[in-house]
């Protein structure tokens, strides 16, 4: 097992403790692992600690648009806007690994997508209905 292997898992035994008893054995095992190998644990630390920020702008692009999901369709956008599927779409607001890695967003298509919920926020205030 690698140290960053071991990382993670005492980090997820970390999250799952029920007490402060278990939270400071934990505590002492990432000491140790620190001490045997203080470069490869900073390495360790340092890629999960952007792997943390990664799933943080995940699931907040996800919280941002979970409403508008319901009555947005999804699909029109990933085709007009993206020319891509509302699977690629769907992959992309919940993080899916897809080919080995996480999708996600560029900034490139934040930027799309936000042009995109502009322009059919103008269409419906644009539209009336008329007798």
């Amino acid at each position: 097992m690698t140290i960053g292997e071991k990382f993670e898992e005492l980090k997820k035994k970390d999250i799952a403790a029920k007490s402060d008893r278990e939270r400071m054995v934990i505590d002492k095992e990432l000491e140790q692992l620190a001490n045997n190998d203080p470069e490869g644990f900073e390495a360790a630390f340092i890629a999960s600690a952007k792997q943390t920020l990664v799933d943080a702008k995940r699931l907040r692009i996800k919280e941002q648009m979970r409403e508008i999901t319901q009555f947005v369709s999804m699909s029109y956008i990933a085709k007009n806007y993206f020319n891509k599927t509302k699977s690629w779409l769907s992959q992309c607001i919940n993080g899916h690994d897809v080919n080995g890695r996480q999708a996600q967003f560029t900034p490139e298509e934040i930027d799309t997508l936000n042009k995109a919920f502009s322009d059919l926020s103008q269409k419906l205030a644009a539209f009336r209905v008329s007798l």
